[in-house]
Order: C-alpha cells, then sequence, then structure tokens
C-alpha cells in the first residue's frame, strides 16, 4: 500500500500517556504534525489534551486531534462525534479530525460498521470537515466496509516496509509504523508517524 504523495512528513501522535511533552525539542528533532487525544467517549477529556495543544501551537507545530471511540449504537456515536466536535470547534487545528475506533467487545461487523458510519458522517456535517479514519491494518482489511474508503486513512502496522493492502483504499494518507519510537523531548516510546500533505486541511466540504 503506498503513500498518497510524497515527500513523507514525520508526525507523531500523543495523549496523556506520552507524560510532559518538551515541544520545542520534539520540533527540533524533525517532528512537523502532532496528533492529540482530545477525547474518549461522551464525557471523558484527556487529561493533556489542553496543555498539549497551548504548547504544540506555541511552537508552531501542525496540529491534528482525535476521539476515541467507545460507542455501542448510533446514537452514542452521534453523541461522541458532537462531544469531540463541542471540544476541538474553537480551536485552530491543521488536520483532518480523526475517529479512532478499535475497541469492539461483543460488538459484530454490522453494528461496528453502523457506528463508524454514524461518527463520521456527524463529524463531516457538523465540523465541515472530511474526517480521517485511523485503523489498524487487520480492521482496515477485515472490518471496516468499503464505503469508508471515501475517507482519508491513518493505518497502523509496524515492522512493515510498507503497509498491507486491504482492497479498499489504494493509498494512505498516515502511517502509524511504530509504538516504540524515540523523539527528543518525550520520555520512553512514543508513536511515530509518516503523513502526505493530503492530511492537511485545504477546504471546507
Amino acid at each position: 500500500m503506498t503513500p498518497e504523495s510524497k515527500p513523507l512528513i514525520h508526525g507523531i501522535d500523543v495523549s496523556h500517556w506520552s507524560g510532559n511533552i518538551d515541544f520545542h525539542r520534539v520540533k527540533e528533532d524533525g517532528i512537523e504534525i502532532v496528533y492529540i487525544k482530545s477525547s474518549e467517549g461522551q464525557s471523558l477529556i484527556d487529561p493533556h489534551f489542553e496543555i498539549n495543544y497551548r504548547k504544540a501551537k506555541e511552537h508552531n507545530l501542525k496540529i491534528g486531534f482525535y476521539h476515541y471511540v467507545t460507542a455501542r449504537s448510533k446514537a452514542q456515536a452521534k453523541a461522541e462525534a458532537e462531544f469531540f466536535l463541542s471540544l476541538i470547534r474553537e480551536k485552530d487545528y491543521d488536520c483532518h479530525p480523526v475517529m479512532d475506533f478499535e475497541s469492539f467487545f461483543d460488538l459484530d461487523r454490522r453494528k461496528i460498521n453502523r457506528i463508524a458510519k454514524e461518527f463520521m458522517e456527524t463529524c463531516e456535517r457538523e465540523s465541515g470537515h472530511r474526517p480521517m479514519i485511523y485503523s489498524d491494518a487487520s480492521n482496515a482489511s477485515a472490518i471496516f466496509d468499503r464505503y469508508f474508503s471515501r475517507y482519508p486513512l491513518w493505518i497502523a502496522q509496524y515492522g512493515v516496509k510498507e503497509p498491507a493492502g486491504n482492497g479498499k483504499w489504494l493509498h494512505w494518507t498516515g502511517w502509524q509504523y511504530t509504538s516504540s519510537g524515540r523523539v527528543d523531548g518525550i520520555d520512553g516510546d512514543t508513536d511515530r508517524d509518516y503523513f502526505t500533505k493530503e492530511v492537511y486541511l485545504t477546504r471546507r466540504t
């Protein structure tokens, strides 16, 4: 599976698990894009959401936000999307908002896709921006329907030269290629990513 375009842009994704981040050192280490976890479910705000946003902005890094979905119904998916947007609406961000839906528990494939569709469509309709879907290579291939190929894909697959094809998306916009990377300014392991220029918001849909 190939990138949507080249050259590739170095990025990371962070949450409170990343600890206290020195964004000056992060930028000096060649990172250009930072995806920040904003929220989870219908009410949980990541404890470092505001400080990560403020500090990344101070150091002129390109910013995106992601939401971790826990919904078990379409109604909950809609509520989660609205909660996500309520947190980021007044923020100045550069990259497509992202749905991170990976904890399925007892949901069957049909319900997973209905929930994901509701979340993505609510985001797009109410923000005016096309969201991006984050998925590991296995779920992109076996779980998510071809319908979602209309959205940019941020794929996670480690230890490979390039992500595996999935028969739906021809190209990736983001690739999380390791969860054990190292970046100056962050203690311990860090998710590292490549992005293409298509990750940037260029117009309202």
